[in-house]
């Protein structure tokens, strides 16, 4: 179910992928993110069409592929951080080969990748990027964190966030590609900001101090990482935190799997991190 959250600022939370948005001024509307399933980005593209007639950009608030794989069925530039960018002119057809993996059970959704190739970004930005279109004033802005890409949209006037995935609530955030410190350094940062709405990469719409967990979250992969460094453990060693952090979020039946293996990419970042932070391997010096 589509909400309009604010006057012209519609969202879309159900879709299996990551959060959506569209919003409309009057020369044409902003969509943020498109789904990752492609029958659920046709539909968030119907959706959109019947808000408007016009869509400027689609802005990828990072180059995960939650957020990028229905760019193609909207006919308007693709926005993003250069870092997304970067990224994504990388992406070969193993990048879509790896996508339909994910739903080796679900031949039904394997087949609907057939058709979809990715859209790169044609314009970027680095730092902040504001836009004034259609009586609107929309500043798009880095964030970091979550990946060097991970951006936001920030509406001054209703003062609303979309977060892209600095914030996910009820749920394991992604830590593969993350800068542990800097994103628990953001989220500080967030917290003492006046916004009346959050909405998050992931989960229900939220406000600042909902990001809390998060940061908790990261402390603890941090903690639970350092000891096994400093402890003298080998990086595969270490993967026994997956353990000691699957429950700390729900998931869904089935998914155990796929959480392990979200949890298993933020152990080896944080032990590369712990790496620079302390020299070698103790084992090892």
């Amino acid at each position: 179910m589509v909400q309009e959250i604010a006057k012209n600022v519609f969202v879309k939370l159900d879709y299996e992928g990551a959060n959506v948005g569209c919003i409309l001024t009057d020369e044409g509307a902003i969509v943020i993110d498109t789904p990752m399933i492609p029958a659920e980005a046709k539909d968030w593209a119907k959706t959109v069409s019947q808000l408007t007639d016009k869509v400027l950009y689609v802005f990828n608030t990072d180059h995960h592929r939650t957020h990028i794989m229905g760019n193609q069925f909207f006919d308007a530039p693709i926005m993003s951080h250069e870092a997304a960018w970067k990224e994504m002119a990388n992406y070969k057809d193993t990048f879509i080969e790896r996508t339909k993996n994910l739903f080796k059970k679900r031949p039904e959704i394997q087949r609907q990748f057939d058709e979809i190739s990715v859209i790169k970004p044609e314009l970027c930005f680095t730092g902040r990027l504001v836009m004034y279109k259609g009586g609107r004033e929309l500043c798009f802005v880095h964030l970091g964190g979550h990946t060097p890409a991970t951006s936001g949209l920030y509406l001054p006037d209703e003062r609303i966030l979309f977060t892209g995935d600095l914030v996910v609530v009820d749920e394991h955030p992604a830590l593969g590609q993350c800068d542990s410190e800097g994103w628990l350094k953001k989220l500080t940062w967030l917290r003492r900001q006046k916004y009346s709405l959050i909405v998050p990469g992931h989960g229900p719409l939220c406000n600042v101090e909902a990001s809390e967990p998060v940061s908790e979250y990261i402390r603890a992969m941090r903690s639970k990482v350092r000891s096994q460094y400093k402890s003298g453990r080998t990086k595969a060693e270490a993967a026994v935190v997956i353990s000691q952090m699957i429950d700390y979020f729900p998931y869904r039946p089935g998914e155990k799997s796929i959480i392990e293996k979200r949890i298993r990419a933020g152990v080896s970042r944080v032990y590369d991190e712990m790496k620079v932070i302390y020299g070698q391997e103790p084992s090892r010096i």
